[in-house]
């Protein structure tokens, strides 16, 4: 993990104390895009016509929040499929 992060153990480890702020301070030099919000009927919609649909969940799931959400799309995309 570290390696993909290109960071250090000690970095990754301690990195974070005390940085409260500093993610939101480097995110706002960024380009400013518009953000689109939708729900799981329309993922499930845009979905619904492929042939395989494959979920990768990962750590920002959790930190999102997310997980009530994907089950949602799963509940969503299994009735269409029937």
């Amino acid at each position: 993990m570290c390696r993909a992060m290109n960071r250090s153990f000690f970095n990754v480890l301690l990195g974070g104390f005390g940085n409260e702020g500093g993610a939101a301070a480097t995110g706002s030099a960024q380009e400013q895009r518009p953000v689109k919000s939708g729900s799981a009927d329309n993922a499930a919609f845009m979905l619904g016509n492929a042939e395989t649909v494959v979920i990768v969940l990962g750590y920002g799931l959790a930190v999102a929040r997310a997980q009530h959400a994907r089950k949602e799309l799963t509940d969503k995309l299994r009735k269409a499929s029937t």
